[in-house]
């Protein structure tokens, strides 16, 4: 490799993942960009997730810690990645041939962008339960096109969560300016992280399709969480800097406050069927806050507050 060839460390972690992780492995070593080192970063697994024979390679480095969390296992990755490019996946999806390579390139080519991220697509089982690999590769450099939005995108950020972070890749010198991932979130620890981010520097988006989000039992949209992090973290961006971006655009008051109710209806109907009917009563309540005369919204908080003593907690 030459000085015009950054190292790109990329940071997988991992807890008790031994079922998937070969596949995720797979595809990060064989990306058609070689000038990479792969840190796994065991979060305390029992099913020997980091014993597993394909991490055997030379070019990924095992680290252990007790189970603390992704922020805290992506942050360990960071204190040990030697590359001026930092790059994610989880241990249970894939990246698409040529992602690295591509999004490389890109930054390379645009000195003034600190992050590049794409499109992903949902990876659902078949009717039997096996995963098939999706047959979707990203298109030759000469093809690239970015999706809008792009460059400042703080306030986009505020209505969505746009950027998956498996499909990220990013400069070593936005966390040596915004810092790391938040340990006290257990999950939104990423979308804090692009808010940060978007105060600082600009991130543009590729068109293309990047990686494959596996969706299973155990996916984080499949298990209801206690806490409402996006909600608390979108309300932590607003407290701190507002709704206007550093390039002078802002968001009106209506749409955040739809963007607001809409996390929390989402929380809360996600607990009312599948999880606590008193978190679902309080959320629901939390959703009134931002759109006070919503008859559904009052029957299902009715409805949680009568089945909640019966319900999980």
């Amino acid at each position: 490799m030459n000085s015009t060839t950054p190292l790109v460390s990329v940071i997988l972690p991992a807890f008790n993942a031994r079922a998937y992780i070969a596949q995720a492995v797979a595809s990060v070593l064989e990306q058609d960009y070689a000038h990479l080192e792969l840190l796994v970063v065991d979060d305390g697994s029992t099913d020997g997730t980091a014993d597993h024979p394909a991490l055997q390679d030379p070019r990924i480095r095992v680290l252990r810690q007790h189970n603390a969390g992704p922020a805290s296992a992506r942050n360990l990755g960071l204190a040990q990645a030697k590359g001026v490019l930092i790059a994610f996946i989880d241990a249970d999806d894939l990246w698409l041939p040529g992602k690295l390579r591509l999004q490389v390139a890109y930054l390379q080519a645009h000195p003034d962008i600190s992050i590049v991220f794409g499109g992903f697509q949902r990876w659902e089982a078949t009717a039997d339960g096996h995963f098939v690999v999706p047959n979707v590769a990203p298109p030759a450099s000469a093809q690239l096109t970015l999706a809008q939005p792009s460059g400042w995108i703080y306030t986009d950020l505020l209505l969505d969560s746009v950027v998956h972070i498996i499909t990220a890749l990013v400069r070593q010198s936005v966390f040596d300016t915004v810092g790391v991932f938040n340990t006290q979130l257990p999950t939104g620890e990423d979308y804090d992280f692009w808010l940060r981010s978007s105060r600082q520097f600009k991130m543009d988006q590729l068109a293309q399709t990047l990686a494959c989000y596996r969706i299973h039992p155990a996916s984080l949209t499949k298990v209801p969480r206690p806490e409402n992090n996006e909600y608390v973290v979108l309300r932590h961006a607003l407290a701190t800097w507002g709704s206007t971006g550093p390039d002078g655009r802002s968001v009106d008051a209506k749409s955040l406050q739809n963007r607001l109710f809409g996390i929390c209806f989402g929380h809360a109907y996600f607990h009312f069927w599948y999880g606590s009917r008193r978190r679902a009563r309080h959320a629901f309540g939390q959703a009134l806050q931002h759109a006070f005369w919503q008859p559904k919204v009052w029957v299902y908080w009715l409805l949680a507050a009568i089945t909640s003593g019966a319900a999980s907690v």
